[in-house]
């Protein structure tokens, strides 16, 4: 069944701490990490799944652009992350909510994103918790949507933007949604063990 969601993949930082770019890491020895977040929410029938990137990823990437994928540059990418969702949720065009997902977690699945799905709502956003940790990705709205596409975002962080909108929280059986690697270091334990 086709859901009536999109996908925004960020995958615009400048990758600072790791020193290259979070989505050229390697997942396995077919794909990089974001590859394998596209072939996940493929899978799982988004409408439309986009991605903002910056310069050094976007012409890469550019060529494997395929319906239902959307590559948007952030040329400005130093205005951080709600830069790059209020770009990417622009590019909606007939979705009516919209999963967040960071590129630096690559571990979600197709099972996780069908339990969000279920608790989709036109008053709350959902967000995943493991044991009483709230995770990623979260799913939000169409007046959120709609409230982030409007707003100046320069100086705003997610998470102050969703504090004015109702949370449904969902406890689910997924560690990984805790998971995120900013340094080589936490790729080489969280993807290798050491």
């Amino acid at each position: 069944m086709k859901s009536d969601s999109a996908v925004l993949i960020t995958a615009a930082g400048l990758s600072g701490r790791m020193g290259i770019p979070k989505a050229l890491l390697k997942w396995d020895s077919e794909m990089n990490f974001l590859q394998k977040i596209i072939a996940t929410y493929s899978d799982f029938v988004c409408r439309e799944i986009i991605v903002t990137l910056n310069e050094d990823t976007f012409d890469y990437f550019k060529a494997f652009s395929t319906s239902p994928v959307h590559f948007i540059l952030n040329l400005n990418p130093e205005f951080e992350r709600m830069h790059s969702i209020q770009l990417g949720l622009k590019a909606i065009k007939s979705s009516s909510y919209c999963f967040i997902q960071a590129i630096d977690n690559p571990f979600i699945e197709t099972k996780l994103l069908e339990e969000m799905y279920l608790y989709k709502a036109t008053d709350t956003y959902i967000a995943p918790t493991y044991q009483g940790k709230s995770g990623h990705p979260i799913l939000i709205n169409e007046s959120i949507i709609e409230t982030i596409c409007q707003m100046e975002v320069q100086k705003q962080q997610l998470n102050e933007v969703l504090q004015q909108f109702p949370r449904k929280a969902i406890a689910v059986e997924h560690p990984e949604i805790l998971y995120n690697i900013n340094t080589l270091e936490e790729y080489q334990k969280l993807m290798f063990g050491f």
